[in-house]
C-alpha cells in the first residue's frame, strides 16, 4: 500500500466509525461523492484545502489520524527512526515529532519548489510557529507577506488568515509547532 491509499484508508475508518456516510460527507464539505470515493481509494491525492474540509468535518487532525499509541513508551518518546511519516501528495509530506495529545503538535515539513497550501487562507484557533531549516518560504498572514530563509522562524495567531509556499529552487523543510493541533 502506497501512502496515498494509506491517507485514504484512515479518512474512510475514521468517517465510517462516526457513522457518516459517503454522500453526506461530499455534501457537507462541498465535493461530489465520486471524488471523495477517490480519495478514500487512493486513486487520487486531496488538495490540501479538500483535506482540510474532510478533516474539520470529520471533527479531526491529519495528525490524529495517522497517530497510534501501540508502546508505553509511545506515549512520551518518538524515536528517529519510528517518526510516523504522512505523504499528502508528491510534493507535501511530514514526520510527527510530537505524540498524541490535545494541547500541541510539532511536525517537520517537506515542500517542493514552487507548491504550498492553495490559494485558500487557513483559520484555525490557537498559535503556530515554524522555523525554517531549508530553503524559502513565503508566509502570507492576512494582508502581509513574509518570506522566511534558512534560520529564520514565525509566530502568528492561527485565528489570522494564513497560507504559504516553497518560492525557492529547492525543497524547503522546516519544524512547525500548532497549538491546539488543527491540522
Amino acid at each position: 500500500m502506497n501512502e496515498i491509499e494509506e491517507l485514504g484508508q484512515r479518512l474512510r475508518k475514521v468517517r465510517e466509525s462516526k457513522k457518516i456516510t459517503l454522500r453526506g460527507l461530499a455534501r457537507t464539505i462541498g465535493v461530489t461523492p465520486s471524488l471523495l470515493s477517490q480519495i478514500e481509494n487512493g486513486k487520487v491525492s486531496p488538495s490540501l484545502s479538500t483535506l482540510r474540509k474532510i478533516l474539520d468535518a470529520l471533527g479531526e487532525t491529519l495528525f490524529s489520524i495517522f497517530q497510534d499509541n501501540e508502546k508505553i513508551e509511545n506515549m512520551y518518546v518518538i524515536r528517529k527512526d519510528e517518526r510516523k511519516k504522512i505523504i499528502v501528495s508528491k510534493a507535501l509530506h511530514y514526520e510527527v515529532l510530537t505524540t498524541k495529545n490535545d494541547s500541541i503538535t510539532m511536525f517537520i515539513v517537506y515542500l517542493e519548489p514552487g507548491e504550498g497550501s492553495g490559494e485558500d487562507f487557513y483559520v484555525h484557533k490557537g498559535i503556530e510557529a515554524g522555523l525554517i531549516l531549508q530553503g524559502r518560504m513565503e508566509i502570507t498572514i492576512g494582508n502581509k507577506v513574509f518570506v522566511l530563509e534558512k534560520g529564520d522562524s514565525i509566530t502568528y495567531p492561527s485565528n489570522v488568515p494564513h497560507r504559504w509556499r516553497n518560492i525557492g529552487k529547492e525543497k524547503a523543510i522546516g519544524i512547525w509547532v500548532v497549538s491546539p493541533p488543527s491540522f
